[in-house]
């Protein structure tokens, strides 16, 4: 088993657990390889890391069996999408507030390296989302991967858009509001509770529609299945409207464009030692423990 080690160089606490854990990966017989542009960082651990477990960014992830990403959610929204082309699942040692895509804590590291020798872990793939801007005439932009939610949403603050919303190729409802958020089960959790949705279990692969501040009696969220298409445009709407995919990519979203999502053909996969991790984590972060 070769393991790939992604820090957040951002968090400077996450060289100490490099650190520790290159040590561990010595230990077991564990060989180890982290992305080159990591040997550049002004941290002295970084500097020291041998070059032969330094490999290039194109290369690693076919190198690799499994990727230790540490960090917080967000460090695994941004390597998500060369992990699923790469078919790499992703083991992630909690250093973030929430981590609710992590199962690991740093105190326990050894035990859970042990547990990947010993094969004691199970992958569990989370669905994302598809999603692509028609701008007419056959004219197709295709969008990121998410991992989480796409948001339609006002981009001036306090000002509203109307936002029309079929599903399936038929017409369902204008929002009126500050937006909509459609996400996965994943995304659950994120911006989707906080706009009043419901949380769901990564177990079901669904699409969520959830309004963010609507106008009249649009308040209910709704469930789709994962083989439905929901379709969005902003052509009724006076102001400038934005469309954000996993909060890391941003543009206009022009009253001549149609937001197509779906189902993503890509997983991404995480590596799970607890089957009940999902609600024993789900409180305790919940409550803010």
């Amino acid at each position: 088993m070769r393991l790939g080690i992604f820090p957040n160089l951002v968090k400077p606490q996450t060289a100490i657990v490099v650190d520790r854990l290159m040590a561990l990966c010595d230990k077991l017989g564990i060989p180890f390889y982290l992305p080159s542009y990591v040997g550049e960082s002004r941290q002295e651990i970084y500097r020291n890391i041998p070059k032969g477990n330094l490999l290039p960014y194109t290369t690693i992830y076919k190198t690799i069996d499994i990727a230790i990403v540490i960090g917080g959610d967000g460090t695994i929204l941004k390597l998500a999408r060369q992990m699923t082309a790469e078919n790499v699942p992703i083991c992630g040692v909690n250093m973030g507030t929430l981590g609710f895509l992590f199962e690991v804590e740093v105190q326990a590291l050894e035990d859970r390296l042990r547990d990947l020798l010993a094969g004691h872990y199970f992958i569990e793939e989370r669905m994302m989302l598809h999603s692509e801007l028609w701008y007419g005439k056959g004219m197709v932009q295709q969008l990121p991967e998410a991992v989480n939610e796409i948001v339609v949403a006002h981009g001036n603050v306090g000002k509203m858009v109307r936002l029309d919303m079929s599903i399936n190729g038929q017409y369902v409802q204008q929002y009126p509001g500050d937006g909509i958020v459609i996400a996965t089960s994943t995304g659950s959790t994120g911006y989707n509770f906080s706009s009043g949705g419901p949380v769901v279990s990564p177990k079901v692969h669904c699409i969520m529609i959830t309004p963010i501040c609507p106008h009249l009696l649009l308040k209910l969220p709704l469930i789709l299945g994962e083989d439905d298409t929901v379709e969005i445009t902003a052509a009724h709407s006076r102001d400038m409207v934005r469309l954000s995919v996993d909060g890391l990519s941003d543009q206009e979203l022009m009253r001549t464009m149609t937001l197509r999502i779906s189902k993503s053909k890509r997983r991404l996969q995480l590596v799970r030692f607890d089957e009940n991790y999902f609600y024993r984590n789900l409180f305790t972060k919940m409550m803010g423990k």
